[in-house]
C-alpha cells in the first residue's frame, strides 16, 4: 500500500500516479489529488496526451511526404503538401 503525498490516503499500487513537483522531486498522488491539481480527470488527460502524440506523428509523416513530393514532382506538389499538412494539423488538434 502506498500513501498519497498530498492527502495521505492509502491507495493500491495500480491506482497511484507519479507526479513531479516544482522542485523536481517525484511524489505519489491519488487520482482525486491529480484532478484537484490539474483541473481535469486522469483519463481525459491520458487521452489528450495520446492524441497529441498521434498528431505529431501524422504531421511529421506529412512533412516528409511533402519534401519528397517537392523534390520529385515539383513546387506545385510541395505547396499542396504543405496545405494538406496544415489542414491535418488543424483538424487533428481540434478534434475532441
Amino acid at each position: 500500500m502506498l500513501k498519497c503525498k498530498l492527502c495521505g490516503c492509502s491507495l493500491e499500487e495500480k491506482d497511484a500516479l507519479v507526479h513531479k513537483n516544482q522542485q523536481g522531486e517525484q511524489e505519489i498522488i491519488c487520482r482525486a489529488c491529480f484532478e484537484k491539481a490539474a483541473g481535469i480527470d486522469y483519463e481525459t488527460f491520458a487521452f489528450r496526451k495520446e492524441n497529441a502524440k498521434q498528431t505529431l506523428f501524422a504531421v511529421l509523416l506529412c512533412l516528409g511526404a511533402t519534401v519528397y513530393a517537392f523534390v520529385e514532382k515539383g513546387p506545385l506538389y510541395g505547396v499542396a503538401g504543405i496545405v494538406l499538412t496544415i489542414l491535418i494539423y488543424f483538424f487533428a488538434s481540434k478534434a475532441k
